[in-house]
């Protein structure tokens, strides 16, 4: 990670600022993308995917008095080159300037392209509470940036937000493939509720059964012998036995 390549602001309004910043990977790396929709299910695109080292960064600064908050607002992969220097004879009088080329994003049909991290970093933004000054927040986006790049480049990627969720996701699904009864029914909690239950569903009349079966809800039937086991003996609870705290 070569860093911040340039650091740009523009005044937007009379307390509002947008800071905008050009961050140098070091080397290309595929930008995976996904369709972000307002009609359909966020859905990955197919590769091949586009390569790039360049992202830009967005951070809007609003002042209210001597206070100053800093919103993150987005991030792009992009693709970015440098101006010429400027010479006179063999003399370097001005360094070229970097300029961006292209934001790797497009409009679909379904709705537009993302990258596959974006949601991470509105996520890293949202769980800071926006309680950091303007180089605290970028410094965190950049960690979070290079973090990913490093794990692109030693082939274990980090799983992104929108991937955790997929796979929660297809987690709750298998466990519910067969309901909620398939779901719980060998679980011990399970049982015993369902065993709570004294009634039996009749096919011929289930508005009744419905009545009874509700009229068990809180309660537990059980065997005078499991009630004699509920028993408690006062005096072998250990808590009970010192009651001088109630003189005091």
């Amino acid at each position: 990670m070569n860093g911040i390549v340039y650091h740009k602001t523009h005044r937007i309004g009379w307390r509002h600022s947008r800071h905008t910043y050009l961050v140098d990977a070091g080397s290309e790396i595929e930008i995976q993308q996904l369709v972000v929709s307002n009609l359909y299910e966020n859905f990955p695109l197919d590769p091949p995917f586009p390569a790039t080292r360049f992202f830009e960064i967005e951070i809007e600064e609003v002042r209210k008095g001597i206070n100053k908050t800093f919103i993150f607002q987005n991030i792009w992969p992009v693709r970015a080159k440098r101006k010429p220097d400027w010479h006179i004879l063999k003399f370097r009088i001005r360094r070229g300037s970097w300029m961006i080329t292209e934001r790797i994003r497009s409009m679909t049909n379904d709705g537009e392209t993302q990258w596959l991290y974006t949601d991470d970093f509105n996520i890293l933004f949202i769980s800071s509470g926006g309680r950091h000054d303007g180089a605290m927040l970028t410094s965190l986006i950049i960690a979070k940036l290079n973090a990913i790049v490093q794990s692109i480049r030693s082939g274990a990627r980090i799983p992104s937000e929108f991937e955790n969720q997929q796979s929660c996701r297809q987690a709750f699904g298998t466990i519910f493939s067969d309901g909620v009864d398939g779901a719980f029914r060998d679980t011990g909690v399970y049982r015993q509720h369902a065993s709570a239950i004294t009634a039996e569903l009749d096919p011929k009349n289930r508005e009744a059964d419905a009545s009874v079966i509700c009229s068990t809800h809180g309660r537990m039937a059980v065997t005078k012998q499991q009630a004699a086991d509920l028993g408690v003996d006062i005096s072998q609870i250990e808590d009970l036995q010192d009651l001088s705290w109630l003189n005091d």
